[in-house]
């Protein structure tokens, strides 16, 4: 039997390697390797062994570009976050990326700063690259992008939204419905002086969602809550939400329990707690929402809210690709929340049950 001729020495630095390139290694033609590629169940189970062990040998790497061109998919998707520094996001583009990738699909993440231009200036940036869809992440938009998006007929889905905004095939965490477990939990253990923390609601409908449920839930109740007891930090930096914790804990009257829109608030608090001398929860109850990872592990322990990020990321993922399909999702998905108790918040009167009928 004559030898194989030698392919070119691709991993000696002469370049990439090519489809020519793999079928002279494997001894097929160049069509058996394109249907190696791209339909492997139509070669025999000998000539395909055979090109899988060259594609290996020479590390080739298909040329997605032309494939798009071809197919006219670029098996990539687009991602927009408001944000990378709260670690509420982590869990959800985990999620996201790992039903992309079991699709075969790339994923591009821009972040926009909740800057509504920003991110309209990053959406016709992936929208130019090809991509073949888009998860878009939370409510706060430039009006011209719902135009953007029908011209382009691309597909998308929105999830965080409020869902009083939302836009196109969203999915919603249940805002109110986590704060009012929240102060529910609260007054169950017999706390009456409550506190409210939020980060920015001017730009973050969801999170003003949940400031004005907690708000309402405690006066539903029947509870006093003076302004100086509503507070709105600048943003989720440290210094500006241990400055927001720090004014409140110097008030007059200070509460006895603070229920804060998210987690990274709660952690802020804990340790401006901490500096002012007051123990948690002995002296202040706190209680968070979100459920981010570090929650557990803070001292003590933060009892919080759970909101399913991770699931909502990966039911934005299966419903972007459904829409890529060709097929239909719902309009408006609102996910559920669930309260964990753990030991940031302590009973005033052991027994004592004061929920509003």
């Amino acid at each position: 039997m004559a030898a194989r001729k030698r392919p070119r020495d691709v991993a000696d630095g002469a370049g990439k390697a090519t489809v020519r390139d793999v079928a002279q290694a494997a001894g097929v033609s160049v069509a058996t390797v394109s249907r190696v590629i791209n339909n492997p169940s139509m070669v025999v189970a000998e000539k395909r062994d055979a090109v899988y062990r060259a594609l290996e040998t020479l590390d080739y790497m298909p040329n997605r570009l032309a494939r798009a061109l071809i197919s006219r998919r670029s098996k990539a998707i687009g991602l927009v976050v408001p944000t990378i520094g709260n670690p509420i996001f982590a869990p959800n583009m985990a999620a996201i990326e790992r039903i992309a990738d079991q699709a075969g699909y790339a994923l591009l993440i821009h972040c926009c700063e909740r800057d509504p231009a920003r991110e309209l200036k990053q959406i016709r940036a992936l929208i130019e690259r090809g991509i073949d869809g888009l998860i878009i992440t939370g409510s706060e938009h430039a009006p011209e992008l719902g135009n953007l998006l029908a011209r382009n007929k691309l597909p998308f889905v929105s999830q965080d939204v409020s869902r009083l905004l939302p836009l196109g095939p969203s999915i919603a965490l249940d805002n109110v419905g986590a704060m009012e477990l929240a102060i529910d939990h609260l007054v169950e253990q017999g706390h009456r002086e409550i506190a409210v923390m939020t980060g920015p609601v001017h730009n973050t409908p969801p999170i003003a969602e949940r400031f004005a449920a907690a708000a309402a839930r405690i006066r539903h109740h029947g509870l006093g809550l003076p302004d100086r007891w509503l507070v709105v930090t600048e943003d989720y930096d440290g210094p500006s939400v241990r400055a927001a914790a720090g004014a409140l804990l110097r008030s007059v009257e200070a509460p006895k329990a603070v229920a804060c829109t998210g987690d990274i608030l709660s952690l802020g608090l804990v340790a401006e707690c901490r500096a002012h001398g007051l123990a948690v929860p002995a002296d202040i109850s706190i209680i968070g929402c979100g459920n981010t990872e570090m929650g557990q592990y803070v001292d003590p322990p933060l009892t919080t809210v759970r909101m399913p990020v991770a699931e909502m990321g990966g039911m934005a993922a299966s419903n972007l690709l459904s829409l890529i399909a060709g097929g239909s999702v719902g309009a408006l998905t609102l996910l559920p929340c669930e309260l964990l108790v753990r030991h940031s918040v302590q009973p005033r009167r052991r027994g004592a049950s004061l929920l509003a009928s």
